[in-house]
């Protein structure tokens, strides 16, 4: 009986609903709800209208004043099944459900201002006490219209240093990106190529800074990246585009080759077998992320590890003490990652075979 009854129970009025009726912002209502300052009285009043016409209940805010809360922390993603940002969303719901908190996930259709809008003002409806956003979210949120009580959480690098109640904590991809160059070089590489994500990706262009300083650190002039979308495939292309150049002479031959992440460098090896190299007797790669299939290749793939698990218990563990009350010394922090040497990495060759034409 009482199902039926709740199934049958109309939507409660929200404070997008509210904020729709009004004709302001979301953020708008929640600063009349709150009391807060930087109102009109002719915003307040219609704000308050609209509150009274359409039977809103602001449970967020008499929960705020009664010292109640709703343990809800809201997360934005795009979705995706890349192993890097769905790794970082498991580990979020863990950490999130070990500490007593309940996590709604909620995907954005697309990287634009009304699509994430959207996804925000759909977790701001559910009374969230935080927000955790992933890549690369991260890169659009500052846009965005957000209630300035809401804490923020960018599990990358610090996008709003001005707003005091957000924090990030993500993964040292300049400094992984750095190391994995510098493994090359180290070996005796006297140039590196970069195999890079998709440029709408912040961590796309922190693994190129990374790349990029490395080789400027040992005076060589960095070459054109070729941009990928994560995938083998576009592993494949991109290698065979970077060998394509060389072999019509408009860069020097290609002897070692840093992958922005492990899938496109398995693509990446792919595509150099494929001309007639051997990985790594001709040709060394090095990728990202420490794909679980990554040492299990008949080439293990030398790569560069980051700590998932780690980067998402430390961030959950300092936003959890930050909603208690506990103001953060430090708001930003990187993880470290860790190079792990595998098999697709060797010293240059003396020499090197013609390149075989593809089909």
């Amino acid at each position: 009986m009482s199902n039926t009854t709740s199934a049958r129970r109309p939507r409660a009025t929200s404070m997008m609903d509210v904020a729709a009726h009004a004709g302001v912002s979301q953020k708008t209502v929640s600063r009349v709800v709150n009391n807060e300052p930087h109102v009109t009285d002719e915003i307040r009043a219609k704000v308050t209208a609209a509150i009274a016409e359409l039977g809103f209940r602001p449970n967020a805010a008499a929960r705020s004043l009664k010292g109640a809360r709703s343990r809800r922390i809201g997360m934005m993603t795009l979705g995706t099944a890349l192993y890097g940002p769905a790794s970082m969303v498991a580990g979020v719901e863990h950490e999130a459900q070990a500490r007593g908190f309940a996590l709604t996930v909620v995907r954005a259709e697309g990287t634009e201002k009304p699509e994430l809008q959207t996804a925000l003002d759909s977790l701001i409806s559910q009374d969230v006490e935080a927000i955790v956003v992933s890549e690369p979210i991260d890169h659009h949120f500052p846009e965005l219209d957000i209630p300035a009580e809401l804490t923020i959480l960018t599990l990358g690098t610090l996008e709003m240093p001005d707003r005091q109640n957000s924090l990030a904590v993500g993964l040292d991809e300049v400094g992984a990106a750095l190391a994995a160059t510098e493994h090359l070089l180290a070996l005796g590489h006297t140039d590196v190529r970069h195999i890079a994500g998709p440029s709408t990706w912040t961590s796309s262009a922190r693994r190129t800074t990374g790349w990029r300083n490395a080789l400027l650190d040992a005076d060589i002039e960095p070459q054109p990246v070729v941009e990928g979308d994560w995938s083998p495939r576009a592993g494949y292309d991109a290698m065979d585009e970077l060998l394509a150049r060389a072999g019509r002479g408009r860069l020097p031959d290609v002897t070692a080759v840093f992958v922005a992440n492990d899938q496109m460098a398995i693509g990446a090896m792919a595509a150099a077998q494929h001309h007639g190299l051997r990985v790594p007797d001709d040709i060394s790669i090095v990728g990202f992320d420490d794909h679980p299939v990554a040492e299990f290749l008949t080439i293990p793939l030398t790569t560069m590890r980051q700590d998932f698990d780690e980067a998402t218990r430390l961030a959950m563990h300092r936003l959890i003490r930050t909603l208690d009350g506990h103001a953060p010394i430090e708001r930003e922090r990187m993880v470290p990652a860790q190079l792990v040497v595998r098999a697709t990495t060797a010293p240059p060759p003396p020499s090197r075979p013609p390149l075989h034409a593809l089909d």
